[in-house]
């Protein structure tokens, strides 16, 4: 038998304490008054009462001990049994886990439902389950799905093959389940989900009423893998979002993470999103590379705290990035606005590349900030154009744009070296009023045609047409 050095300890010292109060209570008694206590001279009955008495603490001294003893080894046979209790109960739970999770693959929608509701109680009860228990939830929603076409819905199409997403291999895993329950159920797990990961703000302290915690529904540290998954009227709005992959997944009908927190990074790569709004949302790091956006797009208010990247994205309604702020460099590079693209008010803290995109709307920048370099190099401006009260703190370049609309830089402020297109303009570009800072003023600058630079004052300078040019 394997004895553990401790127990061997706690023997040995129990041995010693059981030999001393029994020598404490005999013989060790007359000398304990004597040594330790200094009684001397007592005799007949004052002797064996202060012998008596010195017994009598020895007993109440093993009585405590005793009663100490007893309570560390009720404790520790209390701890054992509640070991054994939840050995019990997780061997319980991995029961119920694998009850519900099997009852998500059932034909029928109630059965599939109930099996949602029972991981989510589950969950609940076990947050060392919750990760494993949405990750199961989010396979779910993996899986290959065709929305019900009642007209009341867009069909958007899969965003990448379906057999290339995961290793799946059989392209309809619902087929005989009704689109209409399944949509249900389907919706049922986005609520779980969200419910889940939407952080509800404390409420605010008043003298009447005590400050509230969050709420014990929110599961912190969540993460989502949702690649390829059809989504349908997906809302995250106010959720506070870990890692969260929606690569290839495909947004049906509207689409909100309107004042969403990512806090860490979102990559939506190859995604197709219809009506979706972020607005007030902020993001960690965000990858947009080849989404397409068939509906309207909504970041207005958005603020991107690290890398962001539109490469190749393709907006084919409505852009607004009114008053997004960009903290960190923005590649918004090959990107192609088939609608109106708004970044009105929008602050790059950075440097901004808008290069080879494509603007076949109005493009709207008026009062933006670009506090770093921006580069519009090889941009296609269709429709019009409009940077008036913009602010260009170091170069912009448009080297290789073309301008087919009407072009404005009214009272637009360059702090840097700008580059303009010498041809590639079919329309008159209008700079007049705008302003080069006295720091810009012995920089190298390429104007459009027909406008220079005015010095005035110690502010700067501001472009004029110039007369001698006819063009």
């Amino acid at each position: 038998m394997d004895v553990k050095p401790a127990s061997i300890v706690v023997l040995v010292v129990g041995l010693v304490l059981a030999a001393a109060i029994g020598w404490m209570l005999g013989p060790g008694a007359s000398w304990w008054l004597g040594h330790v206590d200094g009684v001397t001279g007592l005799t007949g009955e004052k002797l064996a009462s202060a012998v008596d008495a010195v017994r009598g603490r020895t007993l109440a001294f093993a009585t405590g001990l005793a009663a100490l003893g007893a309570v560390y080894y009720t404790a520790r046979n209390a701890d054992t049994a509640r070991r054994t209790f939840q050995l019990g109960e997780r061997g319980h739970d991995t029961d119920r886990f694998g009850k519900a999770a099997e009852q998500l693959g059932h034909d029928q929608a109630p059965v599939r439902l109930a099996g949602l509701y029972a991981l989510e109680q589950l969950a609940q009860n076990n947050p060392a389950m919750r990760q494993t228990i949405v990750d199961v939830i989010c396979a779910y929603l993996r899986m290959p799905y065709t929305p019900p076409r009642d007209g009341n819905h867009e069909d958007l199409g899969p965003a990448v093959p379906r057999a290339a997403i995961g290793g799946i291999t059989k392209l309809d895993s619902t087929k005989g389940r009704d689109p209409h329950e399944e949509r249900q159920v389907r919706l049922t797990a986005q609520r779980i989900l969200a419910a889940h990961i939407r952080d509800p703000a404390p409420a605010a302290r008043r003298w009447w009423r005590p400050a509230t915690s969050p709420s014990d529904a929110f599961w912190p540290g969540i993460r989502l893998d949702l690649t390829g998954a059809t989504l349908v009227d997906l809302d995250l709005s106010s959720c506070r979002i870990g890692p969260a992959l929606f690569n290839g997944a495909v947004f049906t009908d509207f689409t909100t993470f309107e004042g969403a927190t990512f806090t860490d990074a979102a990559q939506f790569p190859g995604a197709v999103f219809g009506f979706t709004t972020f607005q007030g949302a902020t993001f960690t790091n965000a990858w947009f590379g080849g989404a397409t956006f068939k509906g309207s797009a909504w970041f207005k208010g958005v603020t991107f705290t690290s890398d962001i990247q539109f490469v190749q994205t393709t907006f084919m309604n409505g852009a607004r990035f009114d008053g997004a702020t960009f903290t960190a460099p923005a590649a918004i590079v090959a990107v192609t606005f088939r609608g109106s693209a708004q970044f009105e008010g929008a602050t790059f803290m950075n440097d901004a590349w808008f290069e080879g995109a494509t603007f076949a709307s109005t493009a709207a920048f008026n009062g933006a900030a670009f506090k770093g370099a921006a580069s519009f190099n090889g941009a296609t401006f269709t429709g019009d154009a409009g940077f008036n009260g913009a602010s260009f703190a170091e170069e912009v370049r448009f080297l290789g744009a073309t301008f087919t609309g009407e072009t404005t830089f009214d009272k637009a402020t360059f702090g840097g070296i700008a580059e303009f297109p010498r041809d590639g303009w079919e329309q008159a570009v209008n700079l007049d009023g705008a302003l080069v800072t006295s720091s810009a003023m012995g920089a190298r600058h390429v104007w459009p045609p027909g406008w220079q630079v005015e010095p005035e004052g110690r502010s700067g300078g501001v472009l004029r047409r110039d007369p001698s040019c006819n063009s």
